[in-house]
């Protein structure tokens, strides 16, 4: 693990061939120069991150990394509402800290969907339902 993108080239020397970032979404743009790098040092470099975050906006860096990469491949999940393809990652709950894009968690805040599925403004509206509730 690492705290910034920087501190990867710290792990790299002369016999590295292959370089794997998970998470990459959680990175500054940093990552993009690092990736550049280690790349143009004939380093084979697999990224992965999801591309955009519960409110369907692209995610940190990942579109950036995306244009420069030789070839992207993208995978997708099941929707857990009706079985379809999922390309949508939905928050379900707001965490401890509320509803700000950096929460992390499981499967006790967030789902995959579909397009057809997923709704941005799921948060908002249970808020709206449960202050109307009291």
């Amino acid at each position: 693990m690492v705290d910034k993108a920087e501190d990867i080239l710290s792990f790299i020397d002369d016999k590295t061939r292959v370089v794997g970032i998970d998470e990459a979404q959680f990175f500054n743009n940093s990552i993009v120069t690092v990736a550049q790098k280690l790349a143009d040092r004939g380093i084979h470099v697999i990224v992965a991150g999801l591309d955009m975050d519960y409110l369907s906006q692209p995610f940190g860096p990942m579109p950036e990394l995306m244009a420069i990469a030789e070839s992207v491949t993208k995978l997708s999940a099941v929707c857990v509402i009706c079985g379809g393809t999922a390309s949508r990652t939905q928050k379900t709950h707001a965490g401890k800290k509320g509803s700000e894009l950096l929460a992390v968690g499981g499967r006790e805040m967030y789902e995959a969907r579909c397009r057809a599925c997923h709704d941005p403004e799921l948060l908002e509206t249970r808020a709206v339902q449960t202050s109307m509730d009291c």
